[in-house]
Formats: structure tokens, sequence, C-alpha cells
């Protein structure tokens, strides 16, 4: 034959067939260990050993990483991936084998048999590895969805029809307030003028503490009386003033 009358030997094909055939997918966000999968199925009649390799042993972990095959059989690997930053790390270039090899007729596999196959017995398969990123779409669809509110004209709106609504309740209680004012003033004056009485008639009783009459200390209690029911009114008022003002202020305002 042609190949043997130039010294070389073709390789076997592979005889197992591979699921996916070209490529093992890792779906990230590959902060965590990501999985995927391969199925080896040996369509033959015979034993097939193989054998799981990687051009970064580091990063992944397979299991099972060899073994073998029996006839019309299937075995599942699992590809293991470490983490790492898609930023920081570029693994676009690691690759994987699976390569195997026929069981010699009337033999069990063992890892020694590796050793006494001939370079030309070797069925090897290569797969790059696919890292594909989490999708955005649902970032952008947030974004579409998200809308100014509309609630500033509205509040707007309110805010300058209140003065009309509130015009005439605030004059109300402006008159109100003017008027418990003009109390209050009359009050204070009245107050003052029993504390002048008071001061009389106190001045008066002393200078009749040694006499026998009693009207003197009487109308000194009357004044009194009047005296606090004057300032207790007084202190009313100012407290209704205070907070008519008040009200009327944030009214206004």
């Amino acid at each position: 034959m042609a190949h043997e009358a130039s010294g070389k030997m073709t390789k076997t094909e592979q005889a197992l067939v591979l699921d996916p055939p070209s490529e093992l997918h890792f779906k990230g966000p590959f902060s965590e260990v990501t999985t995927s999968y391969l199925k080896l199925t040996n369509p033959t009649e015979r034993q097939i050993g193989f054998k799981v390799k990687t051009t970064a042993p580091k990063t992944y972990c397979v299991r099972p990483n060899g073994g073998v095959i029996l006839p019309m059989k299937s075995v599942t690997v699992a590809v293991m991936l470490q983490p790492f930053d898609p930023e920081n790390d570029d693994r676009s270039r690691d690759k994987f084998m699976v390569q195997s090899m026929f069981v010699p007729e009337g033999e069990d596999y063992q890892d020694s048999m590796w050793h006494d196959v001939p370079p030309e017995g070797l069925m090897n398969s290569k797969l790059k590895c696919i890292f594909d990123l989490p999708s955005s779409d649902s970032t952008e669809v947030k974004a579409e969805v998200l809308e100014p509110p509309k609630i500033k004209g509205k509040v707007t709106q309110i805010q300058e029809s209140k003065p009309s609504d509130t015009d005439a309740e605030t004059k109300k209680l402006y008159e109100e307030y003017k008027k418990l004012k003009s109390e209050l003033n009359d009050v204070r004056a009245e107050n003052s003028s029993l504390k002048e009485e008071g001061l009389r008639l106190r001045r008066a009783y002393d200078s009749r503490s040694k006499g026998t009459s009693a009207k003197p200390e009487s109308e000194l209690h009357q004044s009194s009386a009047k005296k606090q029911l004057s300032s207790n009114y007084l202190a009313v008022i100012a407290i209704l003033i205070f907070f008519l003002g008040f009200y009327i202020g944030k009214t206004v305002l």
C-alpha cells in the first residue's frame, strides 16, 4: 500500500461517539464550580479503553478521567471548571482530548496497556472550550420599563390651589386673632389696675391692722380673687393667641 511504502502508518479513526462532538460549553457566572458533561458511546463489539486529557489540569476536575467502555455501552464524563474571573483570566485556549484504544481480544482492561499500544493504535478526538457569559437581556428590559414618575405635576397643582381654597378660613382666623389680642390688651390694663388697687388696700390694711374693722381685709381678699381670675383669663387668652398665630402663620406659608 502507498502509506506503507512511504514508511508511514495511518492512525486509527476514533471509534467512540462523542456528545458533544467538538466543543465543551460552560455557562457562567464563573464565581463557583461550573460543570459540563461529555457522553462517550462505544458502538462496536469490542471493549474500548479511554482517557480524558486537558491542557489545563489545575483548572478542571474530570470524573471519571479514564476507564473502559463495554460494547454498545456509554459513559458520562463530568468536566468541572473551577471558579475564575473572566475579565482577568483568559481560558479561551483551553482544550480537551479524548484518547481511546481497543482492548486486545480475550484480555481485561488495565492501565498498563497504554504503554504497549503503538501510536497508530491510539484514537484521538479534540474538543474546544466555550465559555458562555450570562445574558444582560434582563437588565436591558428593566431599563426600558422604568419611567420617570408623573407625580410632580399633580403635587404642584395641589400646592397652587391651596391658598385660594383657604383664604376665607385664614381671614376668619385672623379676625379672631385680632379680637383676642384686643381683649388681651384690655385684660392686661385691668390686671394692672387691680394690682394698684390691691397695693392700696394692703397699705390701708397695714395702717389699720390694729383697728377692729375687718372691711379692708375682706376687700383685700376680693381684690386678690379678682386679680387671680384676671391672671387666669389673661393666661388662657395668651395661649389661644399663641396657637392662633402659629396656625395662621403655618397656613399662610
